[in-house]
């Protein structure tokens, strides 16, 4: 037998001791839950049996029995759930129970241990270690080291050592498929196999190919907020799910995902990444976008525009007269300007003099407008605006009080003595009813004094916008101001609510104190980062001002040209320097060597990120005289890419009118569905898309449709286009009538 030979069968042998381990442990957590199960069906016997219906007529003793046996039927709810979970996490450890080894020389022993690393732990009755979970902190070597010299952290310091051995399994359904010895820390074999394959689901667990750079970012909490830029590709979704997973981990004793939230770019990708945790033994997190948590603050009373449609507005709408208008909008209310200037208005809101009048009731002076600016300016001045203006409306109606039923006793006595009534039911109801009458004209006085509206407050900054621009030192052209000022106040006296208007009555509603924080969220996962603008960062700091972030994007792929970061340095004052890193990721692991030199040619710029050596065919680029020759050549290339075995194939349209003709061509033809919404279902097909809700997906086979010269016919559409491209994993073509855009051609651009 050679030494490879017996290798497999040392390997063989071990992984039936594993398995028959977790088989063990599996029948007998099969074995509690089943008892979890009777007790449970017992103790609804019991409370039928013994309590019986509960009816207040049979006594106090009667539900407080019955309370108990809800009690006990909760507790033995939560038992069951656990054991469900840990037979879940079984069923998992017997279809795979690992996927790599690494022998570990400890400094000062003589014999190196065995580690085996795989999705989750499994510890014998000896407490021995057959299987580490790849979060472990002697995990971490393997992602990290080479053969040689290594060492981990954990709760008991630092402990050195070399590595003598590191190898990759690819266990399925309890059996080896092959086994190598590696001296890299994630061979390109492995990842090959598995950029290789067809893509035909959601998003997957990464855990066998986690890279160095990657793991760094997964188990860095030596800062509270981490950036991470990373080209098309580099894993960073994948990053941040498996960090969350991490994170759960590490301090299962302190939070749990109701503590941790993802902000994703749209509903479509929150799906599409809804089963990464989960394969990897965790619920998910609290997920929600950006619009959604926004248009839930902002409520109903204005008609609100969406991203989509602001988006199509860009695209589509560029022969219209407000369109440079629109544009100036956006762009003026993404600036960083923009923010300094909310900044000061909000300040100005919180020390302006007020028109505070004395509350005079029958000639008694209830509380005068020095001592209600007394409130305002010392006793309340830490609180926010409206809760200022809330707490001094309370302190007033409560002073009103003693006075109120002073007075109405005053009438009732009156009332009694003119003899006319004699009820006294009578009397208070009609006593009652005048003094209330003579304070409506009071209450409408505190209500203006202490009125809180959230549109009027927005409006009159646009009406005074020179002065709040002068103030906060801010430069912009008085041409252009004039035209946003009068744009907006024309929308907002049709209650109409601009996409690029949400944010910033967002963060007044937050600077003003209409929104409650949220403490019991202390890890937030911001993806798509680069299509936030830093009025949008400003919020979410706003709201979350205690909790970790992890911030991830890629500056290359800002769908939106007017609506974005920008820079990573238009953020870095609002979190703390010393406790903020930016890690870049340097690889991309998506597309072929082929598609990603492309993508990268489409920049018009120098890229130096590595992309992973997997060849494939070229992209094409195919000229057609109309729309029609494309649509017939995208049906006969569809039913190809099928035959050939691609499982996801994604047309990615420029427009979603493009995507509604493309799909409605195509529908009775191949099968196909579609995505026109963002919050439209992910599905895994060949799938209809518009570019600006395809960020973060990715497909086998891409399809362009129409990059002619007339479609993508500007540089704000170039990162676009660079996105869309960047989506397919294998291969990729471009389809166009009459001239390909210079975008991809290189030609001068028409402005």
């Amino acid at each position: 037998m050679n030494r490879n030979d017996f290798e497999w069968k040392l390997e063989n042998e071990w992984l039936q001791e594993v398995l028959k381990e977790a088989e063990k442990q599996f029948s007998e957590k099969r074995g509690t839950k089943e008892k979890f199960k009777s007790d449970a069906i017992e103790t609804q016997r019991e409370l039928w049996e013994d309590v019986g219906s509960v009816s207040i007529a049979n006594g106090l003793d009667q539900i407080v029995d019955f309370i108990q046996f809800i009690n006990t039927m909760k507790i033995q709810k939560r038992s069951h759930e656990f054991t469900r979970k840990l037979e879940e996490k079984y069923e998992r450890i017997l279809l795979s129970p690992y996927f790599a080894r690494m022998d570990f020389l400890e400094n000062g022993e003589e014999k190196a241990e065995k580690c085996y690393i795989g999705i989750s732990n499994l510890i014998n009755d000896n407490f021995d270690f057959l299987v580490y979970d790849w979060r472990a902190p002697i995990s971490s070597m393997f992602y990290d080291y080479e053969i040689g010299e290594a060492e981990y952290i954990c709760p008991e310091g630092t402990v050195e050592g070399e590595l003598t051995l590191k190898r990759q399994y690819k266990i399925n359904k309890g059996e080896i498929e092959y086994m190598f010895d590696s001296n890299l820390k994630i061979d390109d074999e492995v990842l090959q196999d598995i950029l290789g394959k067809s893509t035909d689901s959601k998003m997957k667990a990464i855990v066998t190919t986690i890279q160095r750079e990657q793991n760094k970012v997964i188990r860095n909490e030596e800062y509270k907020n981490l950036i991470v830029q990373g080209p098309a590709g580099s894993g960073k979704t994948s990053v941040a799910l498996h960090r969350i997973a991490y994170l759960l981990y590490k301090h299962r004793d302190k939070i749990t995902p109701e503590n941790i939230v993802i902000f994703s770019p749209n509903d479509v990708f929150n799906d599409y990444i809804s089963n990464v945790l989960p394969q990897l033994g965790e619920e998910n997190m609290g997920q929600t976008t950006f619009k959604e948590y926004m248009h839930k603050a902002l409520g109903n009373e204005l008609k609100k525009e969406n991203y989509g449609e602001m988006m199509e507005y860009i695209l589509a709408a560029k022969q219209e007269g407000s369109y440079e208008e629109k544009i100036s909008n956006i762009k003026f209310k993404s600036s960083v300007e923009f923010l300094d200037i909310l900044k000061g208005y909000v300040a100005h809101l919180e020390k302006m003099d007020r028109d505070f009048a004395d509350i005079i009731f029958r000639g008694q002076v209830i509380i005068s407008s020095k001592d209600i600016e007394e409130l305002f300016y010392k006793d309340y001045a830490k609180l926010p605006l409206k809760k200022r203006l809330e707490k001094i409306r309370d302190r007033i109606l409560f002073l009103i009080e003693p006075y109120t039923k002073q007075f109405i006793e005053e009438e009732a006595e009156e009332l009694r003595n003119s003899g006319s009534y004699i009820d006294k039911a009578e009397i208070m109801e009609l006593s009652t009813a005048r003094i209330k009458n003579e304070l409506k004209d009071i209450y409408y006085e505190i209500d203006k004094m202490t009125e809180f509206d959230l549109v009027d407050i927005y409006k009159k900054l646009f009406e005074n916008l020179e002065f709040f621009l002068d103030r906060s030192n801010a430069e912009y052209g008085l041409k252009n101001l004039e035209e946003i000022k009068l744009y907006t106040l024309e929308n907002l006296k049709a209650r109409i609510l601009n996409y690029e208007d949400q944010s910033p009555l967002l963060y007044l509603k937050g600077a003003l104190g209409d929104i409650p924080k949220t403490s019991e969220i202390k890890y937030v996962i911001i993806d798509e980062a680069q299509d936030y603008t830093p009025l949008q960062y400003e919020i979410l700091h706003q709201l979350f001002p205690s909790a970790n972030m992890t911030i991830l994007g890629d500056l290359q792929q800002s769908i939106n040209p007017y609506m974005n970061l920008g820079d990573y340095s238009n953020i870095l004052s609002i979190f703390p320097k010393d406790n903020t890193c930016i890690i870049n990721l340097t690889k991309s692991y998506r597309s072929t060597m082929e598609i990603t030199r492309f993508a990268r040619k489409l920049l018009n710029k120098e890229i130096n990120a590595e992309c992973v050596e997997r060849s494939g065919e070229e992209p094409l680029l195919l000229g057609f005289p109309n729309e029609e020759a494309i649509k017939e050549k995208l049906l006969q290339d569809i039913k190809i890419y099928k035959d050939k075995g691609h499982k996801s194939i994604g047309i990615i349209t420029r427009t979603l009118k493009e995507a509604q003709e493309v799909y409605s061509f195509l529908q009775n033809k191949v099968n196909v569905k579609a995505i026109m919404k963002d919050d439209d279902e992910y599905v895994s097909d060949t799938l209809v898309i518009p570019a600006y809700l395809a960020k973060g997906l990715e497909f086998d086979v891409v399809l362009i449709y129409n990059a002619g010269d007339e479609n993508y016919s500007c540089q704000e559409e170039r990162l676009l286009l660079y996105t869309a491209c960047t989506r397919a994993l294998h291969l990729l073509s471009i389809y166009y009538s009459g001239k390909c855009t210079p975008l991809i051609t290189g030609e001068n651009l028409a402005y």
